[in-house]
């Protein structure tokens, strides 16, 4: 019963620890700058944090052992047994083997569809101030970047759980100021999302194989 006990708490502190949130820190403005954050601990991606060199220590030189010869049977190449690929393509031809990948591309993507539908964005603030020497190209320049932006914004917004999003595109008519693109993101993601969409893949992959 003690052992039964035991079990049941392992996997409630499993569970637990599966529901703490992984927390993503996103900046850019001239420089990328990237966080994540799981609890209290901080730890930066980018830029990298400069390591302090540490001196290489000396190691003594180790003695050479003798090199003992392997036995004529062991230098032999042992038959490989032919894997599972092989198997099915001897069995089922190219084509076979093509709709096993194709099998597995579309698992794949499922597991991805639904790791970024529990994604949750809290906050996505995107700005581009464009400028420029000539006001026709400048105005032609802002129709394109907002053909592009913005259905690309609508993209991660519809795939995600979004609660906040600004996106500000602004000519400048000014030819002495730089054209700038500053981006604040913050979101967040529960690893028990990705360890549930992971098994449910790894279950339809085995079947795949069954059946092939």
């Amino acid at each position: 019963m003690i052992i039964l006990y035991i079990i049941l708490g392992i996997l409630l502190l499993v569970f637990l620890i599966l529901l703490i949130r992984i927390q993503v820190f996103a900046t850019y403005s001239e420089t990328l700058t990237l966080t994540l954050k799981v609890l209290f601990f901080k730890l930066q991606l980018l830029p990298p944090v400069e390591k302090k060199e540490k001196k290489p220590k000396k190691e003594k030189p180790k003695p050479k052992k003798p090199k003992k010869e392997k036995p004529k049977e062991e230098k032999e190449e042992k038959k490989k047994k032919p894997s599972f690929l092989t198997k099915l393509k001897q069995k089922r031809g190219l084509s076979g083997l093509l709709s096993l990948f194709t099998a597995a591309a579309k698992i794949a993507l499922g597991m991805l569809r639904q790791i970024i539908s529990h994604i949750v964005i809290k906050k996505l603030d995107v700005g581009i101030r464009l400028s420029g020497e000539d006001a026709a190209q400048v105005a032609l320049n802002y129709g394109k970047v907002c053909s592009s932006l913005y259905p690309a914004v609508n993209v991660i917004v519809s795939a995600t759980v979004c609660k906040h999003y600004n996106v500000a595109v602004e000519p400048v008519f000014d030819p002495d100021r730089k054209t700038e693109v500053y981006a604040d993101v913050h979101l967040y993601l529960r690893p028990i999302f990705v360890v549930g969409a992971a098994i449910k893949a790894g279950i339809k992959l085995l079947i795949v194989r069954i059946k092939f």
